[in-house]
């Protein structure tokens, strides 16, 4: 090569064009952010309301909810992770793990309480109710 300096200097400014390019992505849209201002937080009845409509998720079982009990695992708008024990017809209840997503969908994944599952136990619905 004859000119080492010429492509260590395309090399340079190729990395400052996405550089430059990178930090304008960051910068905040404007829509986005009066959209997450406005975000109601969750609250245990609304994902306890949810959960009342799921069906048994056990093979060979079947029934809607019949009572829950949700606690939040952390003061943020969506309160994640859920914690929530529910109770369908057949014994033993179900502990499940609940994250409720940004479109106010939910998913979690249990297991029987005292009783080892053979599978993973799923749950989800749509959509969380704001107050």
């Amino acid at each position: 090569m004859r000119r080492p300096g010429a492509l260590v200097g395309v090399v340079l400014i190729v990395g400052l064009a996405g550089a430059i390019l990178a930090v304008r992505s960051r910068e905040g849209n404007p829509q986005f952010v009066i959209a997450q201002q406005s975000v109601q937080p969750v609250n245990a009845s609304a994902v306890q309301d949810l959960l009342l409509t799921t069906s048994d998720p056990r093979p060979g079982h079947a029934g809607r909810a019949r009572a829950v009990r949700c606690s939040a695992g952390s003061g943020g708008g969506l309160g994640n992770p859920w914690t929530c024990v529910v109770r369908y017809p057949r014994l033993p209840r179900i502990r499940f793990r609940v994250s409720v997503n940004a479109d106010r969908s939910i998913d979690g994944a249990g297991s029987p309480e005292g009783a080892r599952a053979s599978g993973r136990l799923t749950v989800s619905g749509c959509c969380v109710q704001t107050q």
